[in-house]
């Protein structure tokens, strides 16, 4: 049975007081922080990971007296949570179902992680890009081809592996390229490749430069969900690609999943409610560092089961309760 709790009954629960000081003032101003460098963990040049931190670490840099803000390029979500939890990264953006392996020490993770979570951002998407002139028509035709499944420490990998279990094929029924987003996308322009996965928000850049080259198309998934959510969890839910995106001629249903911005627990509290903050209250400017980027909501935000939401962060998203 799934139980579904409103965003009113789920921030009453946030009962954390404000850190205030022995005079019942705040200690100092929220933005005014101790020396700090923030390491934001990203994912693939082209993808939304990399334009949202990219446009996150400018505005922190920016906004936060003392603190520095800076990127490191990544193969997205399984390497992020690692860096995380190891502590070479401050902040990493990572999907929901490889975050939800990560704090139950499943999938690619041979035990538990330690990471949290500040928010709930925008759903991915699964994207399955083919060229518009080949004759593959679903998931199964893969069989014998020359597959892009990402990086191995990316959480494309883990997916394309899921979807393609679910239409009965192992990486042994195809032949395995794991190589980045844009080379990927190259590949498919240059005939290396028989097609690619890709998950990402939308757009993805590097698939909307190449429907501007060649014809592509996007494959339906959205018929494997349900046998997802049996195998791995509620993770899974299916979406659809509207045909604007990529400048298709319909809508294309396939697999959606969450996604998280994740810290360490040890993060201190006033750092992380400060990023959180700015997270939400500077959305603008993040808009005119990347036009279009996705950004969170806080009608969604605090919704990061199965993991934790960091104290810093819960006492922003109980300062919003109306």
């Amino acid at each position: 049975m799934v139980v579904r709790v409103s965003r009113r009954t789920a921030l009453s629960a946030l009962t954390l007081p404000l850190v205030a000081s022995a005079t019942g003032c705040l200690a100092q101003r929220w933005d005014d922080l101790p020396p700090s460098t923030v390491t934001i963990a990203t994912g693939n040049p082209g993808g939304v990971f990399t334009r949202y931190g990219a446009a996150l670490s400018t505005v922190l840099s920016d906004r936060l007296t003392n603190v520095t803000a800076e990127i490191r390029l990544t193969d997205a979500s399984v390497q992020n949570l690692r860096l995380v939890s190891a502590g070479t990264c401050d902040l990493g953006l990572s999907l929901g179902d490889t975050a939800s392996d990560a704090v139950r020490g499943t999938g690619p993770f041979d035990e538990p992680l330690d990471v949290v979570a500040l928010a709930r951002t925008y759903d991915s998407f699964v994207h399955l890009v083919v060229r518009d002139d080949s004759g593959i028509r679903t998931a199964e035709d893969l069989r014998g081809r020359r597959v892009g499944l990402g990086a191995p420490d990316s959480g494309t990998r883990v997916v394309a592996r899921r979807v393609l279990k679910q239409y009965g094929l192992t990486l042994a029924d195809i032949e395995v390229a794991s190589e980045s987003l844009q080379a990927s996308a190259q590949g498919l322009r240059d005939g290396r490749l028989a097609a690619f996965f890709f998950v990402s928000g939308l757009p993805n850049q590097a698939v909307l430069g190449l429907s501007r080259e060649i014809g592509i198309r996007l494959l339906e998934l959205d018929d494997v969900v349900g046998s997802m959510v049996d195998a791995y969890g509620p993770e899974y839910v299916a979406g659809p690609v509207p045909a604007s995106t990529y400048g298709l001629p319909g809508a294309v249903d396939t697999v959606s999943v969450r996604n998280f911005v994740v810290v360490h627990p040890e993060m201190p509290d006033d750092l992380a409610y400060a990023i959180t903050r700015t997270m939400f209250e500077a959305q603008d400017a993040i808009e005119r560092v990347s036009p279009g980027v996705r950004q969170p909501t806080l009608g969604a935000a605090i919704f990061t089961s199965p993991l934790d939401l960091h104290p810093g962060a819960m006492r922003y998203y109980r300062e919003q309760r109306p």
